[in-house]
């Protein structure tokens, strides 16, 4: 008796360090280019919105561009965007580089779909459509926590000669947010947001048909989240990805 608690004892120590928390496999990454002062994006960030919460294997994701900031709207002035940052327009600017199908080009509201498509983000048919097309990117990916940390593992199951290395990139994000738009073309509105990028940060690469771990930080803040993503090295398409736990 005294030896079986002995080894129930070892057990729960070597578990203590390693909280296992269900992970929503993503079968689909839905990436929105908007920015507070396009008048024509709020229905956009309505659908998005409202895809993002009928289907919890889609992972959704806001990127606020900077391009509007300087355009003056009559008489209501611009408005610069508190969440846009020029690495989130370069980011579309090289999804249009890619040639995705659908409508390309650089404009907002622009829904991009596990980096393979483009289309006007409020055009539900067409979003709807791209992102109930899954993920096939030959690479798996999974997270847990420990030790107060993220812990990433991929594996890139490509062998071929065709293959790229395999990008990983931890992405965070605002739960949800609202703000007063005071000047621009949305002046007078306030306007809520999901899933707002505030960081998109590479953690490394991984060789074909290897398997690599890495690992991130974890945000205390309830109200912030993140998602891995796993894209082929020249940014498109996106191969794998997960939320993060919790």
């Amino acid at each position: 008796m005294k030896k079986r608690q002995t080894l129930t004892v070892r057990l729960a120590l070597a578990l203590s360090s390693v909280l296992f928390v269900p992970m929503v496999k993503a079968e689909s990454v839905l990436e929105l280019f908007t920015s507070h002062g396009c008048y024509s994006c709020p229905p956009a960030e309505a659908l998005f919105n409202e895809l993002a919460g009928q289907n919890e294997s889609l992972i959704a994701l806001e990127y606020h561009v900077d391009y509007w900031n300087s355009l003056v709207y009559g008489s209501a002035g611009k408005w610069e965007d508190p969440f846009s940052k020029p690495a989130y327009s370069e980011r579309q600017r090289l999804y249009n580089f890619r040639e995705l199908k659908g409508r390309q080009g650089v404009y907002t509201p622009q829904a991009v779909i596990n980096g393979k498509y483009a289309a006007v983000g409020s055009n539900r048919r067409q979003v709807t459509a791209a992102v109930a097309e899954p993920l096939d990117g030959g690479v798996t990916v999974d997270v847990v926590t420990q030790n107060n940390q993220y812990v990433i593992n991929v594996h890139n199951v490509n062998d071929d000669a065709s293959a790229s290395e395999a990008q990983v990139w931890v992405v965070r994000f605002i739960r949800s947010v609202t703000t007063d738009i005071t000047s621009g073309e949305n002046k007078g509105k306030t306007l809520e947001n999901h899933n707002v990028v505030v960081s998109a940060e590479s953690v490394g690469s991984v060789p074909k048909a290897d398997s690599v771990q890495f690992t991130a930080s974890i945000d205390s803040d309830p109200n912030r989240g993140c998602a891995i993503l796993v894209q082929d090295g020249f940014q498109s398409p996106i191969l794998a990805a997960s939320k993060c736990p919790g």
